[in-house]
């Protein structure tokens, strides 16, 4: 497989990675327990299933981030072994 390919590919998961945690990263106005403000009791599923689904995306966008970092690396690898060998 060509290098920049392989480097094209992993800055294609990065600046994925970087919308979607741009998008869903965890604001600091989502309740991670559901609680209601000014409420003392009671738990709110809408605010819960919000904090899941920004926590499920917000971890996936840092998974893309950190897989298209390792295809740049091996992307690098790969061409510098194959400088070495011819």
């Amino acid at each position: 497989m060509d290098c920049n390919l392989i480097n094209s590919i992993g800055l294609f998961f990065d600046i994925i990675g970087v919308v979607l945690l741009f998008k869903y990263g965890l604001p600091a106005d989502i309740s991670k327990d559901g609680s209601i403000r000014m409420i003392f009791q009671g738990t709110d599923h809408d605010e819960v299933n919000k904090w899941k689904k920004y926590n499920f995306w917000s971890r996936f966008a840092l998974i893309l981030i950190i897989i298209g970092f390792a295809l740049q690396i091996l992307s690098n690898q790969t061409c510098i072994c194959a400088f070495v060998a011819k």
